[in-house]
């Protein structure tokens, strides 16, 4: 299921309400809605040399409203499905699209879909079923001889739309770019030999956007070579209290990161300031000036 147009169709009042029931201190509750409220009453936005005020549901643009529609969503279905006779064997959600394994049958999930539809006036679900395979997200979810198998799934519109070897961008972006994209596939893909055939798609998608061959495979093996298991399990996120040293980006710039290092025992050497850096720094860089930032 996917819900129509999420964003634009919380009212005020519910979400901050949602927000209210989610927060267990009523202090801190009272401070987030505060928040919520003023953020969403004063959305004002710039179109055709008017200015105008959205008055209903959230932009999609502020840092607040991902977290936002997704606490509206876990407060809406956790009343809703308390309040069902019959429920999903399994349910998944994902901001505004939802996965579920229905085993009741064919009329009564059709009623449990209607009635999800009624339980909120502005909140509409689509609902995409199959007693063989439905696609959710960027995975096509099969049933294949009594077992649920996954492949990957890609949009018609999808394009391979990478960033072309030849911007101007640190190597290792590129290199992790191919990385991620298959050990995305690795994840994705139960079957081996299916899995396989992807990569060569991918292999080909690099290939057309100049990304050395060799490059190519090296990332793809390495990625493959990752046990599927291993990317099946939750993984907490590394903290670390490393100080970032932002630079705009210049491949001139190649050999700081060997002097940083060469460096650090200077900083480690001193208590106050391997106290205060914590760690040998995080180089990041920023994006050098582009010719749409040439033109304003």
């Amino acid at each position: 299921m996917d819900v129509e147009a999420l964003y634009t169709n919380i009212s005020h009042t519910d979400g901050i309400q949602a927000v209210r029931n989610t927060i267990p201190d009523d202090a801190t509750a009272q401070l987030a809605a505060e928040l919520c409220a003023f953020i969403l009453t004063h959305n004002y936005f710039k179109f055709d040399d008017n200015i105008y005020l959205q008055i209903s549901g959230t932009a999609m643009g502020p840092r607040m409203a991902p977290q936002y529609a997704n606490i509206f969503m876990a407060d809406l279905e956790q009343r809703f499905l308390s309040s069902c006779p019959l429920t999903p064997l399994l349910y998944l959600r994902y901001i505004d699209d939802i996965f579920i394994i229905w085993t009741h049958g064919k009329e009564s999930l059709e009623k449990f879909h209607h009635n999800f539809n009624s339980f909120h006036p502005t909140i509409n679900l689509s609902l995409d079923q199959s007693t063989q395979e439905v696609h959710f997200l960027d995975t096509t979810v099969q049933i294949s001889d009594g077992h649920i198998t996954t492949t990957l799934y890609r949009k018609p519109t999808n394009r391979y739309a990478y960033l072309h070897a030849s911007s101007f961008h640190p190597g290792h972006i590129t290199r992790s770019i191919v990385y991620s994209q298959a050990l995305r596939y690795n994840h994705i893909c139960s079957n081996p030999s299916d899995r396989d055939q992807h990569l060569q798609n991918l292999h080909q998608a690099f290939s057309k956007l100049q990304y050395p061959h060799e490059e190519i495979r090296k990332q793809i093996n390495r990625a493959r070579r990752v046990h599927r298991s291993l990317l099946l399990q939750d993984k907490p996120k590394k903290e670390t209290n490393r100080t970032p040293l932002a630079i705009t980006y210049s491949p001139q710039l190649k050999p700081l990161q060997c002097i940083i290092r060469d460096l650090q025992p200077i900083l480690d050497n001193d208590p106050t300031l391997s106290q205060a850096l914590g760690g040998r720094p995080v180089l990041a860089h920023r994006q050098p000036a582009n010719l749409k930032h040439s033109h304003q």
